[in-house]
């Protein structure tokens, strides 16, 4: 199996079967011919980007999701209507010598660097990251972690939209346990950087810190050269990545290579703002919390993740429902060095990431976006 046709598989995985069917034209043709098609594709999974790299085919799947109300998003899942975006917006930078920035809703900036940008995206690595993140946002994941406190019991809700939550998280976990969360951080400021770039700065001008963000989650001090928003969360996910990388060994890497820890309560849509126990971007970090909210002994691990099979009552502290979203599909069992690898080529590659979503969003997805995407409190 070569380069394309594992990323193909990887698609493959992703796919329905009305996502196939829909590939495979098979409304109009014969339910022979249109199993004789998908059959094709299951055999060289490689013909997948090869189609999907047709404008005519990616036009045809993003026009399904402005059809009739009523069956708005019956047809096809998330991941192929984002993959259809992001092989769209790679012809159409093919073809551009620029990409307009937008920077607020009504505000776009044209910026010179469509050939940089199509020249990423010639990588079908980088198309498949960019759809398995914006899918991933699809659904968003929450859970509770509970710490045993001189005080009794204590618990607090954490979700994968709110970065000073996830830091809280990151903050309890052990070292083992934190290379998931690394990397949500990442791919949430990859996610908010490229497609809701105003939430970043109302949360620079609210709450956020992002010198204590850093710090409570294993970085140095942002450099005084990543002043605008942008480039402070490109610095902060581009590390935030490289941490993730470093310490991806073991069974850290292994975990995050598969999806089977499924958060608990997983909902369509939701936001931080919809949990009265969530927090607003600039909730304290874990690692800034007081000294009697800490577990009382040091000698046992402080936090484990908990599947839903796995809850011994014993615990001090433990998180429940984390789901870690696929961080690369290319491989359902990688190799440390592979997976390290492929993070720490989203690091090199975060402002072109970012970029190209900024494009793609603004293009083709926030047409309807208030039925993919909830924008964050």
């Amino acid at each position: 199996m070569d380069d394309r046709d594992t990323i193909g598989a990887a698609y493959l995985a992703h796919l329905t079967e009305a996502d196939l069917r829909e590939l495979a034209h098979a409304a109009e043709v014969s339910a022979a011919q249109a199993d004789a098609r998908i059959q094709a594709l299951r055999r060289a999974p490689g013909l997948l980007l090869d189609i999907l790299d047709r404008p005519a085919v990616s036009a045809r799947l993003l026009n399904l999701t402005s059809a009739d109300p009523a069956q708005r998003f019956a047809l096809i899942s998330p991941f192929l209507t984002f993959a259809a975006a992001i092989h769209r917006i790679a012809a159409d930078l093919r073809a551009s010598g620029y990409a307009p920035e937008r920077t607020t809703p009504r505000l776009r900036v044209p910026v010179f660097d469509g050939p940089q940008l199509a020249a990423y995206l010639e990588e079908p690595a980088h198309r498949l990251f960019l759809a398995e993140l914006l899918s991933s946002f699809a659904r968003s994941s929450s859970g509770v972690i509970v710490t045993q406190t001189s005080r009794g019991v204590r618990r607090r809700r954490w979700n994968d939209l709110d970065l000073g939550r996830l830091a809280m998280l990151l903050g309890a976990l052990p070292e083992q346990d934190r290379p998931p969360v690394w990397r949500r951080l990442g791919d949430l400021a990859l996610f908010l950087t490229g497609v809701f770039p105003a939430a970043i700065e109302r949360a620079l001008a609210g709450r956020l810190d992002p010198a204590r963000l850093a710090r409570s989650t294993g970085l140095a001090q942002p450099p005084a050269s990543a002043a605008a928003p942008a480039e402070l969360f490109e610095w902060l996910g581009a590390g935030w990545y490289r941490l993730a990388a470093s310490h991806a060994s073991g069974s850290a890497a292994t975990m995050l290579a598969r999806t089977a820890l499924t958060a608990a309560d997983q909902q369509p849509g939701h936001r931080p703002g919809d949990d009265p126990a969530a927090s607003g971007p600039g909730e304290r970090a874990a690692g800034d919390r007081p000294a009697s909210d800490r577990p009382i002994s040091d000698s046992r691990p402080a936090c484990r993740l908990a599947g839903p099979d796995d809850r011994a009552a014993g615990d001090q502290l433990r998180t429940s429902g984390l789901a870690v979203p696929p961080w690369s599909a290319v491989a359902t069992a990688m190799s440390d060095a592979t997976a390290a690898a492929v993070l720490r080529d989203n690091a090199e590659h975060f402002h072109q990431a970012r970029r190209v979503l900024n494009a793609a969003a603004d293009r083709y997805l926030f047409p309807v976006a208030v039925d993919w995407f909830t924008p964050p409190a």
